[in-house]
């Protein structure tokens, strides 16, 4: 299994990757292209499944026993998967805001 450091890091390109597509696809909806501006937050959508997929991973092997000790980069990927979580809801309903008055 891969050390906590590296999936904090993968949770944390991932979820970061995740964020930059979504306000990508921001940019393209209030430019009027909502096709590319889907294609970009499914995109994401996908990548923000792998770093949930990871965290997940990580409370699987805890709730069977396996205790990993703590770590501030830990936190500091969880912070940033949950920010991008969080903005996905937001910012799909901004890109709907912009089809209506547009």
């Amino acid at each position: 299994m891969e050390s906590i450091e590296q999936i904090a890091f993968e949770i944390i390109s991932l979820a970061g990757d995740a964020l930059s597509m979504m306000f990508e696809a921001l940019k393209y909806a209030r430019c009027g292209k909502y096709e590319e501006a889907q294609e970009l937050m499914t995109k994401a959508d996908g990548i923000l499944s792998k770093a949930h997929k990871a965290q997940t991973e990580l409370i699987v092997e805890e709730s069977r026993g396996k205790r990993s000790e703590y770590s501030i980069l830990m936190v500091h990927a969880q912070d940033h998967m949950m920010n991008a979580i969080l903005a996905k809801p937001l910012i799909s309903e901004i890109i709907n805001l912009y089809k209506k008055i547009g």
